[in-house]
C-alpha cells in the first residue's frame, strides 16, 4: 500500500512574468504541525500564533492542544471553540474543549454530553487471520476434565504464583453442613508455582477455607501496590435457593487463617458484581454488572480507588463497549488497553481489544485467530512486561470444558512503503502523516496486539540527492539539494523490542503542477508542442510556443524547466522511445542555444510508456480488482514473491487492480495465464487502449511538456 502526499507549490508573476505570494499561512502551518508533533511547544505556539484568526478549523485541534500544554486552558477554550461549534468537530474535540473548562461546570457537562452520542471512528481490521498464526497457544498441564479459567500472576516475595479458578472438588467441601444447592457449578480460586521460561504451572493446589468459601469464588484480580486480591464471590446472603449472588470482595495477602475477605461497598443488592481486573497505573477497579442503567445484559464499569476501603461511584464505560448483549471478563494492561468478551448471537464468548481515546471512548477490535475460535475465549490476560500472556477457552482441541492456554508474546514487526511528492524550493514536512502512523495501521489491521507496546524509525539508508532528518516518530524533513534529479528515497526500519521489520522504503518524487493550477499568464506561456507522425523537427505552428519559453527563462536568470517528450503507441517500445528522446533533443538545443546555459533546461524522452491507454504491451494478465488497497498490495506482494512484475493500478472506476504480469502478443499472455492456472491462480486477459485510439488522440501523445523546476 503506498500513500501519496502532494504538496502543491505556487508560481506567481514578478518583473511582469512571476512575484512571490502573499501570503504564506499553509507552509508556516505544516512547520507549527511539525513542531507539535515533536513536543516542541513553544515554537509550535510561534508558528500557530503567526496565522491569528483565519488559522482553519482543523488546524485548531493543535493548537489548542499546544496551549494546553502551557497550562493555558483559557487560551486552549479559545482556540478549539470554533472547531466544537462547527459541523468538522469529532469526538476527541468535544471531550478536550470539556476538559479545558475548569470554571465552567454547566458548559462542560453539555460538550461531554455532545461527545457521548457522536460515533467514533474504528479501525480496519484484515480479513486474513494467516498473519496472527506465529502465536503458539500452549495448554497448561495443571487442566483437568473440569474447567479452570480466570488466570493470572501475582507476584509474593519475589515468586510468581499463578492465581486461577478451578471446579469446586467435593473432597473440598466434605464434611462442611454449610452447602448450596445450585444449577450452576461452583468455582474456587487456585494457586500454582509459575515458570516464566517454560510457561507452565506446578503443585497446584486450593486457598484454604478463610479466603476460599463453601461457595463460588473467583475469578479475582491483583493489586500489587496494596497487596490485595480482589475476587469473585457469593454474597453472603443467599437471595433464592439455587440462586447465587455473586459480588466482589478484597482480601489483604498476609496470615491466610488471619484474613478475612471483605464486601466493597458498590456491590449492588439484588445485581451481580463480578470479574474485577485492576488498573495499577491509574488506580481503578473494573468489572462487570448486570446493576440497573447500562446498556442491557452485563455492562463493564470502573470505580477509582481512593485507599483505605474507599471508591468511587461505578462509572459505565460507554456504548463503544456495552451493548445489550453480556460484557465480561475484564482486563486492563497499563490504563488504555481493556481486554474483555462480549457474547455472541449464537451463545460464544468473543475476545475483544479496546483501546482508550479519551474519557470513556474507545476503540473496539475483534482479537484474530488463534485467540478467537468458534466456541468461548474469555479471561485474556497479560504479563506487565508484554513477555507471554493467558486466557481461557472451551474450544474442542482443550482437555476439559474450560482450559487455561499460555501464549509467548511474539507480534509480527512489519511497514508498508510510502511515497511523497517534494517541491524542490520548499522543505518537505511530514508530521500528521508520518510514515510509522502508517506502519502501526497495517500492523494493527492484521494483529491488535501491535498497538500494546512502542515502536520507532531507525534509518538504513538516507537520501542521495538532498538533506533528510528523520526522527523517532516517523515525521521527517527533506530538502532536495539535486534540481535536476527527478527522484530521490530512503529506507528505514520499524524496531520494536520484538525485533524489527524489514527495510522499507520511501519513495520521494518531485512535484508536478497541473497546468490548470498556474496562473494564467503562466499556462500561456509553458504550452506543450505537438509534432508530426515519425517526426522530431519543431513545426512551425509552435515555435511560438517554445519561443514565449525561451524569453521567460531569459526574464528570470534562477528558473530551471524540465522537458519531457513522448510518442504516440504506434510502433516498438524502443523506436519510440528513440523518437521522444530526438525530439526532446531538439528543444533542449533549440532554448539553451537562446538564453546562453545548457544547465537551465533539461530531461528526457519517455517514449510511449507513462501516458495513460498508450502502450505496446497490448495485453495486461489481471489477477483481481479490489475495494481496499491493502488486499490488492497484499496480493501484489505474492506474485513478486514468485517472481513476476506485479503491479497495482487504479481503475476509473475507483477500483485496485492486480496486474500480474504484461505482453506484446496475446499468445504470450495466454502462456503466462496458463501457468499461472497451473499453479492454483485465477487471472484473466484484458487488452489494452492503444488499438483503440483515434488519430487525434495519438495526435495528443505526439508531444513535449514543460514544468518549471525552480524560480
Amino acid at each position: 500500500m503506498m500513500k501519496m502526499k502532494l504538496l502543491f507549490f505556487g508560481l506567481f508573476f514578478c518583473q511582469g512574468i512571476l512575484a512571490q505570494p502573499s501570503s504564506d499561512n499553509i507552509r508556516i502551518l505544516e512547520w507549527a504541525e511539525y513542531y507539535f508533533i515533536n513536543q516542541d511547544f513553544e515554537r509550535a505556539l510561534s508558528h500557530y500564533s503567526k496565522v491569528g484568526d483565519s488559522i482553519p478549523l482543523q488546524s485548531r485541534r493543535n493548537f489548542s492542544k499546544v496551549y494546553a500544554q502551557m497550562g493555558q486552558l483559557g487560551e486552549a477554550a479559545q482556540t478549539l471553540r470554533p472547531l466544537v461549534d462547527s459541523d468538522s468537530a469529532e469526538v476527541k474535540d468535544y471531550y478536550y474543549f470539556a476538559s479545558y473548562l475548569t470554571d465552567n461546570d454547566k458548559l462542560r457537562d453539555e460538550y461531554r454530553r455532545k461527545a457521548i452520542r457522536l460515533p467514533i471512528e474504528t479501525y480496519p481490521q484484515s480479513p486474513n487471520d494467516s498473519l496472527a498464526s506465529f502465536y503458539e497457544l500452549i495448554p497448561l498441564a495443571l487442566n483437568t476434565e473440569g474447567s479452570e479459567f480466570g488466570a493470572h500472576l501475582i507476584n509474593i516475595n519475589d515468586e510468581d504464583q499463578l492465581v486461577y479458578s478451578q471446579k469446586q472438588s467435593e473432597d473440598y467441601t466434605k464434611g462442611l453442613s454449610k452447602k448450596i444447592l445450585s444449577d450452576s457449578p461452583i468455582y474456587n480460586l487456585y494457586q500454582a508455582e509459575w515458570d516464566p521460561k517454560k510457561l507452565q504451572a506446578q503443585s497446584s493446589e486450593a486457598f484454604p477455607l478463610g479466603l476460599n468459601s463453601v461457595f463460588q469464588d473467583g475469578p479475582s484480580s491483583w493489586d500489587p501496590d496494596e497487596q490485595l486480591l480482589y475476587l469473585t464471590r457469593s454474597a453472603q446472603s443467599v437471595l433464592k435457593q439455587k440462586t447465587i449472588q455473586l459480588d466482589i470482595y478484597s482480601w489483604t495477602f498476609g496470615a491466610i487463617q488471619k484474613q478475612i475477605a471483605r464486601p466493597l461497598p458498590f456491590n449492588s443488592d439484588g445485581y451481580a458484581t463480578i470479574h474485577p481486573a485492576v488498573s495499577s497505573q491509574n488506580r481503578s477497579l473494573y468489572f462487570a454488572s448486570d446493576r440497573p442503567g447500562g446498556f442491557g445484559g452485563m455492562d463493564l464499569y470502573y470505580v477509582d480507588i481512593l485507599g483505605n476501603g474507599n471508591y468511587s461511584a461505578p462509572v459505565n464505560l460507554g456504548p463503544d463497549i456495552n451493548t445489550a448483549a453480556d460484557e465480561i471478563f475484564p482486563f486492563v494492561h497499563r490504563e488504555n488497553y481493556l481486554f474483555y468478551s462480549r457474547k455472541t448471537d449464537n451463545g460464544s464468548l468473543s475476545p475483544k481489544l479496546a483501546i482508550n481515546t479519551v474519557d470513556v471512548r474507545w476503540h473496539v477490535m475483534d482479537l484474530p485467530a488463534p485467540f478467537e475460535s468458534d466456541r468461548d475465549d474469555f479471561s485474556f490476560s497479560l504479563d506487565p512486561q508484554l513477555e507471554y500472556g493467558l486466557f481461557s477457552s472451551n474450544r474442542d482441541t482443550g482437555k476439559g470444558e474450560d482450559d487455561l492456554y499460555a501464549f509467548k508474546f511474539t507480534p509480527k514487526i512489519m511497514g508498508m512503503e510510502d511515497q511523497y511528492s517534494y517541491n524542490p524550493i520548499d522543505t518537505l514536512i511530514v508530521s500528521q502523516e508520518g510514515i510509522l502512523k502508517n506502519d502501526k495501521a497495517l500492523m494493527m489491521g492484521y494483529d491488535p496486539l501491535t498497538a500494546l507496546f512502542p515502536k520507532e524509525t531507525v534509518l538504513v539508508d538516507n537520501v542521495h540527492h538532498g538533506a533528510l532528518k528523520l526522527n523517532s516518530n516517523g515525521s521527517f524533513l527533506y530538502k532536495n539539494t539535486s534540481p535536476l534529479q527527478v527522484k530521490d528515497s530512503f529506507s528505514y526500519t520499524v524496531n520494536s523490542k520484538y525485533g524489527k521489520s524489514p527495510v522499507i522504503k520511501v519513495l520521494l518524487q518531485r512535484a508536478k503542477v497541473a497546468l490548470e493550477k498556474l496562473p494564467q499568464a503562466i499556462q500561456k506561456t509553458f504550452l506543450p508542442i505537438f509534432y508530426e507522425f515519425d517526426k522530431s523537427n519543431l513545426l512551425i505552428d509552435y515555435k511560438d510556443r517554445v519561443d514565449a519559453v525561451v524569453a521567460a527563462m531569459r526574464a528570470q536568470p534562477q528558473m530551471i524547466v524540465e522537458v519531457s517528450s513522448y510518442t504516440d503507441c504506434r510502433g516498438s517500445k524502443d523506436y519510440n522511445l528513440k523518437l521522444s528522446q530526438q525530439r526532446n533533443q531538439t528543444i533542449i538545443d533549440y532554448v539553451s542555444e537562446r538564453i546562453g546555459n545548457k544547465e537551465r533546461i533539461f530531461g528526457k524522452g519517455y517514449g510511449e510508456n507513462t501516458l495513460a491507454g498508450n502502450s505496446t504491451l497490448d495485453f495486461l494478465i489481471i489477477s483481481g480488482s479490489y475495494g481496499d488497497i491493502k488486499n490488492a498490495v497484499h496480493q501484489q506482494k505474492g506474485f513478486e514473491a514468485l517472481g513476476y512484475p506485479a503491479e497495482v493500478k487504479k481503475t476509473k472506476e475507483n477500483l485496485y487492480q492486480v496486474v500480474v504480469d504484461q505482453a506484446k502478443t496475446h499468445s504470450e499472455a495466454q502462456e503466462i495465464l496458463n501457468s499461472l492456472n497451473e499453479n492454483g491462480y485465477q487471472a484473466w486477459i484484458n487488452q489494452c487502449n492503444c488499438c483503440k485510439l483515434t488519430e487525434e488522440e495519438h495526435l495528443q501523445n505526439r508531444r513535449t511538456d514543460f514544468k518549471i523546476i525552480r524560480l
